[in-house]
């Protein structure tokens, strides 16, 4: 640790970002396991005080059914990432089951920005706008990370070959690969929602289409 740190003073201390970037990066990666049971120790801290709560005498009535609801609502979040209420988490699992597999969670959590439950009605508020942006996002990171890979290359052939690095590649280099892959990430959320909203769109029509075709003939 104190070998990154060096560097990092080093590397501030000359004004080489380049440096400064990798060695951040390189710290986030190594420590990032560090965080994940922080998390989890605090999930499990407030479901715990729930569930001390319920076993009390002291907790009947309606607070001890507002107790179990939240606790209900804590062990869905624990398990899948989702924060829902009851109503919603049903209209949700309802639309998971009914897609047969071509839907996954990751995308069901992904999409929760957009999601709305209004009325007894799940549904996904994507605006043509959100999609739009989320087509551009998705198109920009698959033309700016490839783009950034020809740089990459090109300044280590210039290095090899002619012992000098082309101006300013390293950093044209960082700012097009972050670009690309920040485009790309920052789009995940509208598309998991568009997956989301087309799935819901063609259990409708296919519950239609079975109404349909229950219904009893008109007699003549």
């Amino acid at each position: 640790m104190d070998e990154f740190i060096g560097l990092l003073a080093a590397g501030l201390q000359k004004g080489n970002v380049l440096l400064v970037i990798i060695v951040l990066v390189v710290l986030f990666v190594l420590n990032a396991h560090k965080l994940y049971p922080l998390f989890v120790e605090r999930k499990k801290s407030r479901l715990k005080s729930l569930e001390a709560a319920l076993q009390s005498e002291w907790v009947q009535g309606a607070e001890r059914e507002c107790l179990k609801k939240q606790a209900e609502t804590e062990h869905f979040h624990a398990a899948t990432g989702i924060m829902l209420e009851k109503a919603p988490r049903e209209a949700l699992l309802r639309t998971y089951e009914r897609s047969g597999g071509r839907l996954s969670f990751v995308h069901l959590k992904r999409a929760m920005p957009f999601v709305r439950y209004e009325k007894g009605e799940f549904e996904i508020r994507l605006g043509r706008f959100d999609r739009w942006m989320m087509w551009v996002g998705i198109g920009a990171g698959f033309v700016l990370v490839p783009v950034s890979m020809a740089v990459l290359v090109w300044t280590f052939y210039a290095l090899l070959a002619w012992d000098s690095e082309p101006f300013g590649s390293w950093k044209v280099w960082v700012f097009l690969n972050l670009g690309g892959w920040a485009s790309v990430f920052s789009s995940r959320s509208a598309y998991s929602a568009n997956l989301v909203r087309r799935e819901i769109k063609r259990q409708a029509s296919e519950a239609n289409t079975l109404d349909d075709a229950t219904d009893p003939p008109a007699t003549p």
